[in-house]
């Protein structure tokens, strides 16, 4: 029985203790702000060596995953010649894609042929219509090459964060702000008259028409 309520102790310790250092730990995060991360422009983009396609041949709905050279001699796969001439891709703080440069050619009398950009992410913009053939850009890949990436920028930190507001702990004074009496204390001994009040005036009274004790 004494070991269970050791047990028991020890582990409301342990929570304890572990609140301790979250509530500290988010209380020293919440005071330090942060840079954000470096992250390239939006139209940056790293050349790659190799385009690499996915080829389907509708006649026997074989899928051939296909590399070419970027800048070399095509590439022959069945009736098909492709040529890559440029292949780039998104840096890594990016959403992911790639795009190439692709020269297709169906060697089928009355092949379809195709010339322009294919992008991995949108695979519907670049489209060899062909009836046989459907070739999609898939990555790219090799060495890196022109255009390269330039250095990340520097991130600036953040200005620091503004003073917090004065609190009002429930006995009607902010904390941090002195409150200043409203009258000078009187010297003992002494009693001030006391003050008659003023009656205030409607609104549409007439501003030249004196008041009742004779004083405009």
């Amino acid at each position: 029985m004494m070991l269970q309520v050791r047990g028991r102790y020890a582990r409301l310790l342990a929570t304890g203790l572990l609140g301790l250092v979250g509530y500290g730990g988010a209380a020293c995060a919440t005071g330090t702000p942060l840079a954000a991360p470096a992250v390239y422009p939006a139209g940056t983009w790293q050349g790659k060596g190799t385009a690499v396609v996915r080829v389907l041949d509708r006649l026997d709905a074989h899928v051939e995953v296909v590399s070419v050279p970027v800048g070399g001699e095509a590439i022959h796969y069945k009736n098909l010649d492709i040529l890559a001439r440029r292949c780039l891709q998104r840096p890594p703080t990016r959403a992911p894609d790639a795009a190439a440069w692709l020269e297709i050619q169906d060697t089928h009398p009355g092949g379809a042929t195709f010339k322009g950009w294919m992008l991995a992410a949108e695979p519907g913009i670049g489209v060899l219509e062909s009836s046989v053939y459907d070739v999609r850009m898939v990555k790219c890949a090799g060495d890196d090459m022109e255009p390269f990436l330039p250095a990340l920028p520097k991130p600036l930190p953040p200005p620091p964060l503004p003073e917090a507001a004065p609190v009002d702990d429930g006995t009607g004074k902010a904390q941090g702000v002195q409150i200043q009496p409203a009258h000078q204390p009187v010297s003992p001994g002494l009693v001030a008259p006391p003050v008659a009040p003023h009656p205030a005036s409607p609104n549409n009274a007439n501003p030249f028409q004196p008041d009742n004790d004779g004083a405009y």
